[in-house]
């Protein structure tokens, strides 16, 4: 087994989606995509008050996948295909956006009507050209769904991929991995890789050390594809994500919520949500 080194450190950038306070992971200036990742959304944990004002309206996807990872409270999906659906701590939403689809979100109403706090991930991951006109669908994983393995380290729960003999029921359209951890200060972590794929982690809390290089709170690491395995050590008690996949090597435009392989894609995704062929979503 070889050991990956670390590529390059990037430092979220803080955003804001109305009242809550996001850590921007992916994309950043210097990392545009971790093929086939395109995006991470950290929702930093808030405590609502029953007044906020927290729903985000309806808006459309096409060209990816969307997990939302709901790490604490309880979160809603609605969409243009009659889905509607409760996340609770733990459960994973997912959506194929596929040829289009409109959605919206937020905190489920008894959270938003009671106060409470809510944190998740949020992760859109690319299509490859041959998938991206596939009828758009939804499908939601409760928390005992996924694979969790404990030990004296700390645990880890197996959201996309295999891990140690151990399946996730999620299924995509590129072979990814994401892996969710909280250890134990000390901890010794290995992860074995593809050579081939791409490999990052992201620490949610406390910080971790690959080789000499110290990853903290708030930052992302990729690997260099020179090895099989990711081997990490927690400096102190830390949660994060470890997570890549087989790259789709296609060339990726991009405008707000639409992902395609050309310019002319995009202009007629944009014809076909401004036209209503994307369905209706009234809130």
């Amino acid at each position: 087994m070889t050991t990956r080194t670390v590529a390059q450190t990037e430092t979220a950038t803080n955003e804001k989606v109305g009242i809550f306070k996001i850590k921007n992971v992916l994309p950043t200036r210097n990392m545009k995509q971790l093929d086939p990742f395109l995006l991470i959304h950290h929702m930093q944990p808030y405590n609502l008050e029953p007044t906020d004002d927290v729903r985000i309206p309806p808006h459309p996807h096409a060209g990816f996948e969307v997990m939302t990872y709901l790490l604490d409270g309880a979160f809603f999906h609605r969409d243009s295909k009659g889905h509607n659906q409760q996340a609770q701590a733990g459960d994973v939403n997912w959506m194929t956006s596929g040829e289009g689809i409109l959605h919206s979100e937020g905190p489920a109403e008894g959270l938003a009507r009671e106060g409470g706090k809510v944190q998740l991930l949020q992760v859109w991951i690319n299509l490859p050209a041959q998938y991206k006109q596939l009828p758009a669908s939804f499908k939601h994983y409760p928390a005992s769904s996924f694979p969790l393995m404990e030990s004296e380290s700390g645990q880890v729960k197996v959201i996309i991929g295999a891990l140690e003999g151990r399946q996730s029921p999620l299924a995509t359209h590129t072979p990814v991995f994401f892996y969710h951890y909280k250890i134990k200060a000390g901890a010794l972590i290995t992860v074995p890789v593809k050579e081939t794929d791409t490999a990052a982690l992201y620490v949610l809390q406390g910080s971790v050390k690959i080789v000499n290089e110290q990853i903290k709170a708030g930052q992302l690491a990729e690997s260099s594809r020179n090895g099989n395995q990711l081997v990490f050590t927690a400096v102190e008690d830390a949660e994060l994500v470890v997570f890549g996949g087989e790259p789709i090597k296609e060339k990726v435009v991009s405008y707000g919520p639409f992902v395609m392989n050309s310019f002319e894609e995009i202009q007629q995704a944009i014809a076909k949500y401004e036209s209503g062929k994307m369905g209706v979503l009234e809130y």
